[in-house]
């Protein structure tokens, strides 16, 4: 007995229909792969400061942290991998950054302070300049400095990632 539902041949209106599809599904991995070839950039820093749990408190009112009663002010912390550069950007906003240089991170001498000028940070090794608020000011990092969270609740600086 024949049945025609299980099976029919191809029709010209199929074959068409399929052909788009073979098509799309075509021009779909030719697009995938341009933007992935586009995006590899072989002068691109692939470079990566490692993950270090941070979560550290000061208290704003104890004399080592003096500094950080004017704007502009900083410290130093022993914490992250290379130690922290705490900065007061105003009485309510304090930044922290790593003072591991984001260029060549595993240098032993990529770490980043603050110049003696006050006016920016660098890194002695690589000589890569970053402002205030850890952007990049002159090279060759072409990344900011790895940031970590900060709150500040009555005296107490929360600094944490």
């Amino acid at each position: 007995v024949y049945n025609s539902k299980k099976w029919k041949p191809a029709t010209m209106a199929e074959k068409p229909e399929k052909d788009f599809m073979i098509t799309l599904r075509r021009l779909f991995l030719a697009f995938t792969l341009a933007f992935l070839a586009a995006c590899s950039d072989d002068n691109r820093q692939t470079d990566y400061i490692p993950y270090v749990h941070v979560n550290e408190q000061i208290n704003l009112t104890n004399i080592q942290y003096s500094a950080l009663r004017q704007d502009r002010g900083f410290v130093y912390l022993n914490a992250g991998l290379r130690g922290l550069i705490i900065i007061r950007q105003s009485s309510n906003r304090y930044l922290a950054f790593e003072r591991n240089c984001p260029f060549q991170p595993y240098d032993s001498c990529a770490t980043v302070k603050v110049d003696a000028s006050s006016l920016f940070l660098q890194d002695d090794c690589c000589g890569s300049q970053f402002d205030f608020e850890g952007a990049v000011i002159a090279g060759p990092a072409n990344l900011p400095l790895k940031q970590y969270a900060t709150s500040l609740s009555g005296n107490l600086l929360y600094i944490s990632n």
